[in-house]
Protein backbone atom coordinates (compact mmCIF):
# COMPACT_ATOMS: atom_id res chain seq x y z
CA UNK A 1 0.00 0.00 0.00
CA UNK A 2 3.15 2.20 -0.36
CA UNK A 3 1.98 4.67 -2.98
CA UNK A 4 -1.52 3.29 -3.29
CA UNK A 5 -3.30 6.58 -2.72
CA UNK A 6 -0.89 9.14 -4.14
CA UNK A 7 -2.47 8.64 -7.54
CA UNK A 8 -6.03 8.60 -6.21
CA UNK A 9 -6.11 12.43 -6.55
CA UNK A 10 -7.21 14.18 -9.66
CA UNK A 11 -3.26 14.19 -9.05
CA UNK A 12 -2.12 10.62 -9.92
CA UNK A 13 -1.39 10.67 -13.63
CA UNK A 14 0.76 9.55 -16.62
CA UNK A 15 2.76 10.77 -19.65
CA UNK A 16 2.66 9.35 -23.17
CA UNK A 17 5.18 10.57 -25.75
CA UNK A 18 3.42 12.69 -28.40
CA UNK A 19 4.65 12.29 -31.95
CA UNK A 20 4.22 15.84 -33.12
CA UNK A 21 5.71 17.79 -30.21
CA UNK A 22 6.63 21.39 -30.98
CA UNK A 23 8.90 23.82 -29.16
CA UNK A 24 7.44 26.14 -26.52
CA UNK A 25 5.06 28.25 -28.57
CA UNK A 26 2.40 30.92 -28.43
CA UNK A 27 -0.23 28.32 -29.31
CA UNK A 28 0.42 26.29 -26.17
CA UNK A 29 0.23 29.35 -23.95
CA UNK A 30 -2.92 30.48 -25.74
CA UNK A 31 -4.52 27.17 -24.77
CA UNK A 32 -3.70 27.81 -21.11
CA UNK A 33 -5.09 31.35 -21.29
CA UNK A 34 -8.31 30.04 -22.84
CA UNK A 35 -8.54 27.36 -20.16
CA UNK A 36 -8.09 29.96 -17.40
CA UNK A 37 -10.82 32.13 -18.89
CA UNK A 38 -13.29 29.26 -19.37
CA UNK A 39 -12.65 27.52 -16.04
CA UNK A 40 -13.51 30.23 -13.55
CA UNK A 41 -11.42 33.15 -14.77
CA UNK A 42 -8.17 34.70 -13.59
CA UNK A 43 -9.61 36.31 -10.46
CA UNK A 44 -11.07 33.09 -9.04
CA UNK A 45 -8.21 30.82 -10.07
CA UNK A 46 -5.51 33.18 -8.79
CA UNK A 47 -7.04 32.85 -5.33
CA UNK A 48 -7.19 29.05 -5.58
CA UNK A 49 -3.66 28.43 -4.31
CA UNK A 50 -5.02 25.58 -2.22
CA UNK A 51 -7.65 22.97 -3.08
CA UNK A 52 -9.54 20.37 -1.10
CA UNK A 53 -11.78 17.57 -2.34
CA UNK A 54 -14.06 15.03 -0.72
CA UNK A 55 -13.97 11.75 -2.65
CA UNK A 56 -15.44 8.27 -2.74
CA UNK A 57 -15.01 5.32 -5.07
CA UNK A 58 -12.68 2.34 -5.37
CA UNK A 59 -9.08 1.39 -6.09
CA UNK A 60 -7.87 -1.89 -7.53
CA UNK A 61 -5.86 -4.12 -5.18
CA UNK A 62 -4.78 -7.40 -6.78
CA UNK A 63 -7.47 -6.79 -9.44
CA UNK A 64 -10.15 -6.47 -6.75
CA UNK A 65 -11.97 -3.14 -6.28
CA UNK A 66 -11.56 -1.84 -2.73
CA UNK A 67 -14.06 0.86 -1.64
CA UNK A 68 -12.61 4.11 -0.31
CA UNK A 69 -13.85 7.44 1.04
CA UNK A 70 -11.76 10.40 2.05
CA UNK A 71 -10.41 13.91 1.68
CA UNK A 72 -7.50 15.35 -0.30
CA UNK A 73 -5.97 18.78 0.31
CA UNK A 74 -3.15 20.38 -1.70
CA UNK A 75 -1.45 23.76 -1.52
CA UNK A 76 1.14 25.49 -3.66
CA UNK A 77 2.62 22.38 -5.23
CA UNK A 78 4.65 21.44 -2.14
CA UNK A 79 1.99 20.36 0.35
CA UNK A 80 -0.58 17.60 0.12
CA UNK A 81 -2.62 15.60 2.61
CA UNK A 82 -4.54 12.47 1.67
CA UNK A 83 -6.81 11.04 4.35
CA UNK A 84 -8.91 8.03 3.39
CA UNK A 85 -10.67 5.01 4.80
CA UNK A 86 -10.43 1.75 2.85
CA UNK A 87 -12.98 -1.00 3.34
CA UNK A 88 -11.08 -4.31 3.44
CA UNK A 89 -13.06 -7.47 4.18
CA UNK A 90 -15.78 -5.33 5.70
CA UNK A 91 -13.39 -3.47 8.00
CA UNK A 92 -12.41 0.20 7.64
CA UNK A 93 -8.67 0.90 7.56
CA UNK A 94 -7.64 4.53 8.07
CA UNK A 95 -4.74 5.82 5.97
CA UNK A 96 -3.15 9.29 6.04
CA UNK A 97 -0.37 10.53 3.78
CA UNK A 98 1.20 13.96 4.24
CA UNK A 99 3.93 15.72 2.28
CA UNK A 100 4.95 19.13 3.61
CA UNK A 101 7.61 20.64 1.37
CA UNK A 102 10.72 18.48 1.93
CA UNK A 103 9.20 16.10 4.49
CA UNK A 104 6.61 13.36 4.36
CA UNK A 105 4.80 10.92 6.63
CA UNK A 106 2.35 8.04 6.39
CA UNK A 107 -0.08 6.86 9.04
CA UNK A 108 -1.87 3.53 8.85
CA UNK A 109 -4.40 3.12 11.68
CA UNK A 110 -2.31 4.35 14.64
CA UNK A 111 1.17 3.77 13.21
CA UNK A 112 2.99 6.86 11.85
CA UNK A 113 6.25 6.46 9.92
CA UNK A 114 8.50 8.68 7.85
CA UNK A 115 8.18 8.22 4.09
CA UNK A 116 10.98 6.42 2.32
CA UNK A 117 12.92 8.37 -0.30
CA UNK A 118 10.88 6.75 -3.10
CA UNK A 119 7.57 7.41 -1.35
CA UNK A 120 8.51 11.06 -0.85
CA UNK A 121 9.32 11.43 -4.55
CA UNK A 122 5.86 10.09 -5.48
CA UNK A 123 4.09 12.25 -2.90
CA UNK A 124 5.86 15.35 -4.20
CA UNK A 125 4.92 14.41 -7.77
CA UNK A 126 1.27 14.11 -6.76
CA UNK A 127 1.30 17.54 -5.07
CA UNK A 128 3.02 19.04 -8.11
CA UNK A 129 0.44 17.56 -10.47
CA UNK A 130 -2.40 19.09 -8.43
CA UNK A 131 -0.58 22.43 -8.58
CA UNK A 132 -0.21 22.29 -12.36
CA UNK A 133 -3.92 21.65 -12.76
CA UNK A 134 -4.80 24.94 -11.04
CA UNK A 135 -3.57 26.50 -14.35
CA UNK A 136 -2.45 29.95 -13.13
CA UNK A 137 1.08 28.68 -12.20
CA UNK A 138 1.63 27.71 -15.86
CA UNK A 139 1.96 31.39 -16.76
CA UNK A 140 5.38 31.28 -15.10
CA UNK A 141 8.14 30.99 -17.71
CA UNK A 142 9.80 28.35 -15.52
CA UNK A 143 7.22 26.02 -17.07
CA UNK A 144 7.91 25.06 -20.67
CA UNK A 145 4.71 24.44 -22.61
CA UNK A 146 4.72 22.48 -25.86
CA UNK A 147 1.72 21.66 -28.01
CA UNK A 148 1.01 18.48 -29.95
CA UNK A 149 -2.18 19.24 -31.82
CA UNK A 150 -5.62 17.68 -31.70
CA UNK A 151 -6.68 14.26 -30.39
CA UNK A 152 -9.85 12.68 -29.07
CA UNK A 153 -10.87 11.81 -25.51
CA UNK A 154 -14.21 10.13 -24.84
CA UNK A 155 -15.55 11.17 -28.22
CA UNK A 156 -14.57 14.82 -27.68
CA UNK A 157 -11.94 16.67 -29.70
CA UNK A 158 -9.15 17.91 -27.45
CA UNK A 159 -6.05 20.07 -27.78
CA UNK A 160 -3.01 18.86 -25.89
CA UNK A 161 0.09 20.37 -24.32
CA UNK A 162 3.06 18.96 -22.46
CA UNK A 163 4.19 20.76 -19.31
CA UNK A 164 7.86 20.43 -18.38
CA UNK A 165 9.78 21.96 -15.49
CA UNK A 166 13.31 21.42 -14.26
CA UNK A 167 13.44 18.61 -11.73
CA UNK A 168 9.85 17.51 -12.45
CA UNK A 169 8.26 14.79 -14.53
CA UNK A 170 6.53 15.96 -17.72
CA UNK A 171 2.75 16.08 -17.61
CA UNK A 172 0.39 15.98 -20.60
CA UNK A 173 -2.82 17.99 -20.34
CA UNK A 174 -5.76 17.49 -22.73
CA UNK A 175 -8.37 20.25 -22.97
CA UNK A 176 -11.78 20.00 -24.63
CA UNK A 177 -11.46 22.03 -27.82
CA UNK A 178 -14.92 23.52 -27.36
CA UNK A 179 -15.09 24.51 -23.69
CA UNK A 180 -11.48 24.00 -22.49
CA UNK A 181 -12.38 21.65 -19.67
CA UNK A 182 -9.43 19.48 -18.64
CA UNK A 183 -10.51 16.00 -19.79
CA UNK A 184 -7.33 13.98 -19.30
CA UNK A 185 -3.90 14.13 -17.70
CA UNK A 186 -0.95 11.81 -18.31
CA UNK A 187 2.42 11.30 -16.63
CA UNK A 188 4.57 8.49 -15.26
CA UNK A 189 4.28 7.08 -11.75
CA UNK A 190 6.23 4.49 -9.80
CA UNK A 191 4.00 1.46 -9.36
CA UNK A 192 3.89 0.37 -5.71
CA UNK A 193 3.72 -3.35 -6.57
CA UNK A 194 6.35 -3.64 -9.32
CA UNK A 195 8.49 -0.66 -8.20
CA UNK A 196 8.81 0.33 -11.86
CA UNK A 197 7.80 3.55 -13.58
CA UNK A 198 4.62 3.05 -15.61
CA UNK A 199 2.34 5.28 -17.69
CA UNK A 200 -0.80 6.41 -15.94
CA UNK A 201 -3.73 8.42 -17.26
CA UNK A 202 -6.67 10.05 -15.52
CA UNK A 203 -9.83 10.80 -17.49
CA UNK A 204 -12.26 13.39 -16.13
CA UNK A 205 -15.98 13.78 -16.81
CA UNK A 206 -19.32 15.00 -15.37
CA UNK A 207 -18.25 18.56 -14.61
CA UNK A 208 -19.99 20.62 -11.96
CA UNK A 209 -19.35 24.18 -10.82
CA UNK A 210 -18.07 24.73 -7.28
CA UNK A 211 -18.09 28.43 -6.38
CA UNK A 212 -17.79 29.35 -10.04
CA UNK A 213 -14.99 26.89 -10.88
CA UNK A 214 -15.91 23.89 -13.08
CA UNK A 215 -14.57 20.63 -11.66
CA UNK A 216 -14.86 17.03 -12.84
CA UNK A 217 -16.91 14.91 -10.46
CA UNK A 218 -15.90 11.58 -12.01
CA UNK A 219 -12.29 10.45 -12.50
CA UNK A 220 -11.12 7.16 -13.99
CA UNK A 221 -7.46 6.25 -13.50
CA UNK A 222 -5.64 3.65 -15.58
CA UNK A 223 -2.13 2.23 -15.31
CA UNK A 224 -0.61 0.53 -18.35
CA UNK A 225 -4.11 0.63 -19.82
CA UNK A 226 -5.61 -1.28 -16.88
CA UNK A 227 -8.21 0.17 -14.51
CA UNK A 228 -6.59 1.43 -11.32
CA UNK A 229 -9.24 3.64 -9.68
CA UNK A 230 -12.79 4.88 -10.15
CA UNK A 231 -13.45 8.05 -8.16
CA UNK A 232 -16.27 10.49 -7.56
CA UNK A 233 -15.70 14.03 -6.26
CA UNK A 234 -18.50 14.90 -3.84
CA UNK A 235 -17.25 18.36 -2.89
CA UNK A 236 -14.49 20.75 -3.98
CA UNK A 237 -13.22 23.92 -2.29
CA UNK A 238 -10.38 26.39 -2.82
CA UNK A 239 -8.36 28.47 -0.40
CA UNK A 240 -6.06 31.45 -0.81
CA UNK A 241 -3.96 30.85 2.32
CA UNK A 242 -2.39 27.70 3.72
CA UNK A 243 -3.77 25.99 6.81
CA UNK A 244 -0.56 24.70 8.38
CA UNK A 245 -2.45 22.38 10.72
CA UNK A 246 -3.63 20.32 7.72
CA UNK A 247 -0.06 19.44 6.81
CA UNK A 248 1.33 18.78 10.27
CA UNK A 249 2.72 15.35 11.08
CA UNK A 250 -0.16 12.91 11.74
Amino acid sequence: MRNLLFSVVITSLAILSPRTLQADDAGARAIIEAAIERNGGEKRLAKAKGTSSKIKGSVQVNSIPVPITGDIASHGGTRQRISVALSIDGQAVAFVSVVNQSEGWRKIVDNTVEMTADELIEAKASAYSAHVQTLIPLRDKAFELTSFGEREVGGRKVVGITVTHEGRRPINLFFDKENYRLLRTEMTVRDETTFKEVPEESTMSDFKEFNGIPRATKITVKRNGQLYADLEVEDFKTSETVDETLFAKP
